[in-house]
Order: structure tokens, then sequence, then C-alpha cells
């Protein structure tokens, strides 16, 4: 089973390169832009997950990511004070910041989406209920979350999606339904006491 973890340093001059390539066009080419192929990466882990992982997304340094484990787990390479600079890529080493939990979320391809602005991070479970995350606390332990529900909404929640300006949220479910939520005030998402 592979429960790894992978980083790629992008800012390497033959991978930039490649990158401003893939925005030009040339009609005369066979092939629309040239492929480079980086098969080892920087950083590799095996120590946030025991199962597949499904699902990640960059804040700032961090890493969120998701297996199937009823949680996503925010973690970063080496020890909470080094940047990814100052990490050494010969070593697995981790610290895991804070894991948001996620009940009944124990199958695999149960994709987490955040908002444009990384302050809200959703997720849904096997039962169609929506954990909405409140990110933008300072303090990991002072997170709190929303649950959305409908009692009609009672199948696999698969993915997520916020809008733009982060005032709708959708996500999409295994019977094929399609929801979707809109913010109604400005105000903090007050934590779920259930």
């Amino acid at each position: 089973m592979d429960h790894s973890l992978k980083v790629w340093k992008l800012n390497k001059p033959e991978l930039q390169k490649t990158i401003n390539l893939s925005y030009t066009y040339n009609q005369r080419a066979t092939r629309p832009f040239p492929t480079v192929k980086e098969n080892f990466p920087e950083f590799s882990t095996r120590d946030i997950h025991r199962n597949y992982v499904d699902c990640t997304k960059w804040h700032g340094d961090f890493v969120f990511s998701k297996s199937c484990e009823h949680n996503i787990v925010c973690w970063k390479a080496g020890k909470t004070f080094q940047t990814w600079d100052e990490v050494n890529f010969s070593t697995t080493e981790t610290t895991i910041i804070l894991r948001l939990d996620i009940t009944d979320c124990d199958i695999w391809f149960m994709r987490f989406s955040m908002d444009i602005k990384q302050n809200v991070l959703a997720l849904g479970n096997v039962k169609g209920k929506c954990f909405v995350y409140d990110l933008s606390s300072t303090d990991p332990n002072q997170i709190s979350h929303n649950v959305l529900t409908n009692q009609k909404c009672n199948a696999a929640i698969r993915q997520t999606a916020f809008s733009r300006d982060g005032n709708t949220l959708v996500f999409v479910c295994d019977d094929a339904t399609i929801w979707r939520w809109d913010v109604t005030n400005n105000d903090t998402l007050p934590e779920d006491t259930s």
C-alpha cells in the first residue's frame, strides 16, 4: 500500500524553462510544448498516513493531506521552525501541526477543498455530512468547524469546491446529486457543539 507523500521543487532552471514554454503556442511545432520527467522528489515521507493518500493541498509552508483514516493532517517537513530550504531532504523527518477529525470518512476518493484565501476547508463524509473548518485562527487548537447537513443528503460526498469569492460551496455525492450552500452573512463560522 502506497501511503507516501512526495514534494518536488519546481524552481530548478530546466523545470522553469519548460513551465514558461508551456504558456506559448507554436503552430509549426509537432508537440504543444516540451515535457520534462523529474523522477526523484526533493522530499519523501511515509510517516503521516497508514493508508492510501487521496488528496493534498498546500497551505503556506504546510501541507494538508488526507487518507482513509477519518482525518486530515496538517504537517511540514523537518522541524517546526525550519523552512523548506533548511530541511535536509535526505531525512524523512516531519512535524504534524494538527489533525482535523472527520467522522465516517474512511473510504477512498473523498476530496477536500479550500477557498482561494485558504481560510476555509470543506470535506464530506460517507453519510452526506460536510465538515467546514475555519482555518483563519493563528492557534491550531482554536480551529472551529460546522457540519452542513440536509435530511435528503445521505450519500457519500466525493468532492467539494468553493466559488472564487468563497461565498458558495458545492459538493457532489455518490447518488449523482449536487448540493449548493451559500454564505448568508459575513460572520466567522460558529463552532459545532455536537
